[in-house]
């Protein structure tokens, strides 16, 4: 796989002898370790990029695994390889597949094994072809020795010399090898993981889905109970007009009762007043006369008009005839409805008492084996 020209995170510049800290993330040695210098606490350091915090190896910064998967080779160039890093290729012999400098490339046209071969110019080599030729990585601590190893007991990547002089009693298998057996490994956790995706989608799709019960549950619930307040107001309303009616039919009797008084009074003043008027005449301004004249028929109109009985005013408002009750909140409440708490319920009580919603009963399953 053809690698990609990156840059450093921290100096903003292109790779130089890149170290790979755990958390994946790459950066150049040098200023690895002047950022691991500044910010090293307790042998542990947090990752510039992500924040996670990285515990720093034994050998220092150098102990990180080098990333040399990371094209750090501005030019685009190629070491040679028959005359080693230090030598330039400038052609590949794709019957050797091997990139060979200019004096190889002549040696390699005179050769009589060989003079046959095609040697392409690597500026003519297609993206595929460079990536294939970018995969090839050499030693450290042999520059002129590829990697093709890798150390099982050691995990590490090393050359052939590396193999006989330092890892000969370890086992060992090709890099292509180890990285099948590493891809596989993904592969099967890749699977693993997509497998869990889906299931978190259809967990999070049921939360959507949830989501939307509970607005479309909680709004219709609202409106019952909106429903049931207009009720109970609307009852309350009846009944108040019907009492208002009640008393005001009764201060309505009071007020007749009392319109009949008057006019009994008023009769009452009408012949006295008469009578009072009438005798008062004769009294100051009647002759003898007339005094002995009307006299008897005065004394009976005064008689009459003072023999009758006085109006007796029978009404008494000292009683009120409306008496509020006792207001009983608990039982006014309770002709609203009640909601249920069920915070504190058991898992079998909350089962027994949740409302049915509609969810697809396979992805349901799918859930609850994940859980």
């Amino acid at each position: 796989m053809a690698t990609r020209r990156q840059e450093c995170s921290i100096c903003m510049d292109s790779f130089k002898s890149p170290k790979l800290i755990p958390c994946h993330h790459s950066f150049c040695h040098k200023c690895l370790e002047d950022y691991v210098r500044a910010n090293l606490r307790n042998g542990r350091f947090d990752c510039p990029l992500c924040r996670t915090s990285v515990e720093l190896p034994k050998g220092g910064v150098s102990g990180f695994q080098s990333n040399f998967y990371i094209d750090t080779d501005n030019d685009e160039q190629f070491a040679c390889d028959l005359c080693g890093p230090k030598s330039i290729a400038c052609g590949r012999c794709l019957d050797c597949e091997e990139n060979l400098c200019q004096s190889c490339c002549h040696a390699h046209e005179k050769s009589k094994a060989s003079k046959h071969h095609k040697i392409s110019d690597l500026g003519t080599l297609d993206l595929e072809m460079k990536g294939k030729i970018r995969q090839r990585i050499f030693c450290d601590k042999h520059s002129e020795e590829e990697i093709k190893l890798v150390c099982q007991k050691c995990n590490s990547a090393i050359c052939v010399l590396c193999k006989v002089l330092n890892h000969d009693t370890h086992a060992s298998k090709t890099v292509a090898d180890a990285a099948a057996v590493v891809q596989q490994s993904l592969e099967a956790k890749l699977n693993k993981c997509t497998e869990k995706l889906r299931r978190l989608d259809v967990c999070f799709q049921m939360g959507v889905d949830l989501e939307r019960m509970i607005d479309d549950a909680e709004r219709e619930e609202i409106n019952a109970f909106d429903k049931q307040y207009s009720r109970v107001l609307r009852a309350l309303d009846e009944e108040a007009a019907k009492l208002k009616a009640k008393i005001t039919s009764i201060y309505d009797e009071l007020r007749e009762k009392n319109k009949a008084f008057k006019v009994d009074v008023k009769e009452e003043i009408k012949m006295c007043s008469n009578a009072n008027e009438t005798v008062q005449a004769i009294v100051t301004e009647g002759t003898n006369f007339e005094k002995i004249q009307k006299g008897p028929d005065l004394e009976r109109l005064i008689t009459k008009a003072t023999s009758k009985t006085d109006p007796i005013v029978t009404l008494s408002l000292e009683r009120k005839f409306f008496s509020p009750a006792a207001v009983k909140t608990n039982e006014l409440i309770s002709l609203i409805g009640v909601v249920e708490d069920c915070t504190n319920l058991s898992p079998s009580e909350d089962r027994a008492n949740a409302r049915s919603y509609k969810v697809n009963k396979r992805e349901v399953e799918t859930v609850m084996n994940f859980v």
